[in-house]
């Protein structure tokens, strides 16, 4: 595609581009490495109907470092698409950057579904993820804003007292807003996993009527404790968790058929396995 220069003052931004905050300090860094090398990449930006401003696509944070480092100009892709198509497509791209903050990630699929008119699971055949993903971050919504904001995206272990995407499902089997943000409290303040979060969650959800002792108690002193799991029971969590860290979007397509395949073989065993599990405990 043709790339051309466009003044930067001629360029807006989004306002419902999905991303909604920028880490400054990687913008200084940014902003430095324009200046000494230039805009290497260019944005993607569509024409405004009043023919002489253009909107971003894609790139956002390129043009906010291009401002810094006191360009005029800067490099850019000119698609002619409608605002659905470019919000389509900024959620593809954020949806590759790990650090774009969950809750954001959450509005734009909101925001592209009620768009589009599409159910969770015509939502994630588009983008290719599963619906039970798009069902946990559309989840997010539904938390208190308070605490959805303070989800952090994670690549790797997360930092001690971080609330994550694991976190919020235990949380959201409380239907108190109340006891959602105290729980909240209690994973920042005493840095409980996701385990010890589901295992409080639970002992809250059995005894409704303690909920205050509970709350009171640090953590550890309450959860009821499960034997941890040995043998087979724990190779199957493994599994299970490498399963949900899976990142659909990211694979080949060539790998999607096959994998689609072992899927529907594994269910099938699964469905065998807890029958005859069952059959034994009777």
């Amino acid at each position: 595609m043709e790339v051309i220069l466009i003044p930067i003052d001629q360029i807006v931004e989004d306002p419902d581009q999905p991303r909604r905050g920028y880490d400054e300090e990687q913008l200084h860094g940014l902003a430095e490495s324009i200046r000494r090398y230039g805009v290497l990449n260019p944005i993607t930006v569509r024409p405004l109907p009043d023919g002489q401003t253009y909107q971003i696509v894609t790139g956002e944070r390129r043009w906010r470092a291009a401002m810094m480092a006191g360009l005029h100009e800067i490099p850019c892709i000119v698609k002619s698409i409608d605002h659905e198509t470019a919000t389509l497509e900024q959620l593809t791209e954020n949806l590759q950057r790990e650090d774009l903050a969950p809750i954001d990630k959450a509005r734009a699929l909101k925001l592209l579904k009620e768009q589009r008119r599409l159910t969770n699971r015509e939502l994630a055949q588009m983008l290719g993820l599963s619906e039970r993903t798009i069902t946990i971050w559309l989840g997010l919504l539904e938390l208190p804003e308070e605490i959805g904001e303070q989800v952090i995206a994670t690549s790797g272990r997360p930092p001690a007292g971080s609330i994550t995407v694991s976190h919020t499902r235990s949380l959201m089997e409380l239907e108190d807003p109340e006891l959602q943000a105290r729980v909240a409290t209690k994973i920042r303040e005493e840095e409980l996993t996701s385990d010890e979060t589901a295992a409080l969650v639970r002992t809250l959800r059995e005894e409704p009527e303690r909920a205050e002792e509970i709350l009171e108690r640090p953590a550890e002193e309450v959860i009821q404790k499960t034997p941890p799991l040995t043998g087979p029971a724990l190779q199957v969590r493994q599994f299970r968790r490498y399963l949900e860290g899976l990142d659909i979007g990211s694979l080949h397509p060539s790998h999607l058929p096959p994998l689609e395949q072992e899927l529907e073989e594994l269910l099938e065993v699964i469905a065998e396995q807890l029958q005859a599990i069952r059959a034994e405990l009777e």
